[in-house]
């Protein structure tokens, strides 16, 4: 539900009518623990009794729900409706298991473990789980009825490919400067190779808790004429346009759409083989590159030996371009329309 203080980030469809709930489950962080757990309780029960009252005025054939509300996963597939259910991953399955945040703590890693069995109880009761790729999909095979791979779409297909023959000696990056993202990877891969490519320089695209330790970073490092920390931006694709490939450096994804993105504009994209995502996303050495997971020196390599290949460079960027098509809009929205018209045949 989304509390009306809180405004929509994008404009919606005028073809989407939204009823607003108003239960604010993101205001219990603010609760000491034992408040907290009663106002979660009475959150649960606000919830599911205005759902059930919406529910049923609006008679759906469709109800869809994300893993990101495991909170009420449960109260929605338990819903008295002749609805179809769908809940979508849109994070790593390891992610989302509360259980892997408090290993070394016995007493709250037991309380996780008894909050995942729950909502993988719940889980099972939807009729199709959907996930963005076939690596999530293997993971959750066991809590789940049934599961189909949708992957996100892009924003947009550029008319025709945004980067030229002529080389900006510019390597771009984009996402939120937290820990998930792994910029302070990037940074030290940089280093690595820094004094062998004096002309590249590296643009990073996002705002967020780690700036002011990555600004450090490139202090201690040397590198704050190298790479440079920008704000998030409006126009991403004018930025891909002027850029000769792109980096991803994330510990983990629930996808990856800036390399579908990027790949979109004709450029090619160097990245971590993390969980999930970009080793379905890139064909390595056909589109882009895959380095191993978290390996600083590998990803280092990849990067350098994208720079000093101009011609392949040239050659996976248009590769690139052809393989992101399968990620436009229309595309992936058939998918959802055909498994929507399965589901209520």
């Amino acid at each position: 539900s989304c509390c009306r203080k809180h405004p929509f980030a994008y404009q919606l469809d005028s073809r989407v009518r939204h009823y607003d709930l108003n239960v604010v489950f993101f205001a219990l962080s603010k609760y000491i623990a034992p408040i907290r757990i009663f106002y979660q309780q009475y959150y649960r029960i606000l919830f599911r009794h205005r759902l059930q009252k919406l529910i049923s005025k609006l008679q759906p054939d469709v109800v869809v729900t994300t893993t990101y509300s495991l909170i009420v996963a449960d109260i929605i597939a338990n819903l008295k409706t002749d609805a179809r259910k769908i809940i979508e991953s849109h994070v790593a399955y390891y992610v989302m298991r509360k259980q892997n945040e408090y290993k070394r703590n016995f007493v709250m890693h037991l309380l996780a473990q008894f909050y995942d069995m729950r909502s993988s109880k719940a889980i099972q009761k939807y009729d199709v789980m959907v996930t963005l790729t076939k690596g999530d999909a293997e993971d959750w095979a066991k809590h789940a009825q049934r599961i189909v791979v949708i992957p996100n779409p892009i924003t947009k297909y550029p008319e025709s490919a945004c980067c030229s023959s002529v080389s900006n000696h510019r390597i771009i990056c984009a996402g939120r400067l937290n820990r998930q993202k792994g910029f302070d990877l990037l940074i030290k891969a940089f280093a690595l190779i820094a004094d062998r490519c004096p002309q590249w320089r590296v643009d990073i695209f996002g705002g967020g808790e780690e700036k002011t330790n990555l600004t450090q970073m490139l202090n201690d490092y040397k590198l704050s004429g190298r790479i440079f920390l920008n704000p998030p931006t409006a126009d991403i694709y004018r930025e891909y346009a002027s850029s000769d490939f792109f980096v991803l450096s994330s510990r983990f994804e629930g996808f990856g759409l800036v390399l579908a993105e990027a790949m979109s504009c004709g450029i090619p994209c160097v990245s971590f083989n993390c969980k999930y995502g970009p080793g379905e996303i890139i064909t390595d050495h056909v589109d882009g590159l895959l380095a191993e997971a978290d390996d600083v020196k590998d990803l280092a390599d990849k990067m350098l030996w994208m720079i000093e290949h101009e011609e392949e460079r040239l050659t996976m960027g248009r590769s690139a371009r052809q393989a992101a098509a399968r990620y436009r809009q229309n595309v992936v929205i058939q998918q959802w329309i055909d498994l929507f018209c399965e589901l209520n045949q």
